[in-house]
């Protein structure tokens, strides 16, 4: 748990190959199911780097899972310029960011700022509010994901946590 950032709950990995990357989670380490994440993304705004930007397409896929109380995201970037696109494009793929439920999203935005942490991304999802802080420096896959999470939100994950204590390897990708 972040004492800044609140609980961390979510690994997210970036990867040119989803099916693959579900196939390696599913398959060798029997983490699942992973329900596929409805794209296009229905974004209300984006800002990319402090810009508000109508560039939307940032995943081509995105799937996640539950492994005990820990969620694993896996994401595919999109044509459009994001964080996710950048670290493929640097050469790198797997772990881009540690998930972290905020107890009060506004204070802790305004004080990361404060503190002089950059915020590469952020939106409005219609059941969350996000940001991504650059906080990964010397430390590859540090990089925090500040998440606003809804009621609406919590009840989702609550059911994909769910469907994960019981599951018997069947059907091993799912769509919400």
């Amino acid at each position: 748990m972040s004492r800044l950032f609140g609980p961390a709950f979510q690994f997210a990995f970036v990867v040119e190959d989803i099916d693959a990357a579900i196939q390696h989670w599913t398959g060798t380490l029997g983490v699942g199911p992973f329900f596929m994440f409805p794209l296009p993304l229905e974004l209300a705004w984006l800002e990319l780097n402090g810009q508000r930007t109508d560039r939307h397409d940032i995943c081509s896929a995105v799937a996640l899972a539950y492994s005990g109380d820990t969620q694993i995201e896996l994401i595919s970037p999109g044509p459009d310029p994001s964080p996710y696109r950048e670290f493929l494009d640097a050469g790198r793929s797997g772990l881009h960011h540690v998930g972290t439920v905020a107890d009060d999203y506004d204070a802790q935005l305004a004080a990361a700022r404060a503190a002089g942490i950059t915020v590469e991304l952020e939106g409005q999802l219609p059941i969350a509010r996000f940001a991504y802080l650059a906080t990964e420096g010397p430390v590859p896959g540090s990089r925090i994901e500040l998440i606003d999470v809804s009621p609406a939100m919590a009840e989702l994950l609550a059911g994909l946590k769910r469907a994960a204590v019981d599951w018997d390897g069947s059907e091993p990708v799912r769509n919400f």
